[in-house]
This record gives structure tokens, sequence and C-alpha cells, in this order.
């Protein structure tokens, strides 16, 4: 009987411990996915908040089957926004565009060029740190 109790709890002190030895390694991998998240978020809030674009100026020109729309953006933020993340919202429909330079950098002026099919449009563009600046533009 005393061989039997002595096996018996080595088996449960055993996967006891390799069961407390799984669920640490995954409570510590969770934990750094969790601060991975966090300083992401951090580093997003940061980006956001130091974002500010204005629009400087605009032009339009007719082409066949539309108007060619150039609008010119100036940095007045501290984060440098890249425009090959970007995205531009034209009548509401996501629109392709083309920039001069991809990075758009503090205190600098970039310009889009877009495409539309009538004369004024409502136009949002979305940077890569989340911050929208709208514009009505027309020709």
């Amino acid at each position: 009987m005393g061989f039997s109790y002595v096996v018996a709890v080595a088996v449960l002190l055993s996967s006891s411990l390799i069961f407390f030895g799984i669920i640490y390694s995954d409570y510590v991998h969770t934990d750094q996915e969790l601060s991975t998240a966090q300083q992401n978020s951090n580093e997003l809030a940061y980006e956001y908040s130091h974002s500010s674009v204005n629009v400087s100026s605009y032009t339009a020109v007719a082409v066949s089957g539309g108007y060619n729309f150039t609008v010119t953006f100036d940095n007045t933020g501290s984060v440098t926004l890249d425009l090959n993340r970007s995205s531009l919202l034209v009548n509401g429909t996501l629109t392709n565009f083309t920039y001069r330079s991809q990075y758009l950098f503090p205190l600098g002026n970039d310009s889009i060029s877009f495409i539309a099919p009538s004369s004024q449009v409502s136009m949002e563009m979305v940077f890569n740190t989340g911050y929208e600046k709208f514009a009505e533009v027309k020709a």
C-alpha cells in the first residue's frame, strides 16, 4: 500500500508541475503580446495626435472622361506621413491617386493627383496615422 501511495503522489506532483509549466508559458506569451499591442496602440495614438495637414491649393484640368485634380497638402504636424499607405475617398468611393514623393515630411508639402468624373467633388484623404483631411474641390 505504501508503494502505490508514493507512486500516486509522484504522478500527481509531476502532472501538476507539467500543467503549471504550460499555464505559465502561455501566460508569459500572452503578457508579451499584450505589451506589444499596447506599445503599438500608444505609438498610433501619438502619431495621430501629432498629425495635422492643410490643403494649401488645388487645380482642376478637364480631360477626356472627367477632370484631373491636383491637390497640394502642407504637413503642419510633427510626424512624417506615408502617402503610399494612405487612402483617398472621392465622393465616398475609394480612388487611386498619384503623388510626387512617398513621404510628406513635417513642415513640408506635396501634391497628389487623381481623376474624377465631375467638376466638383468631396474628397477625404486618410493618412497612414489615421488622420483624415476633408475638402471640397471644384473646377
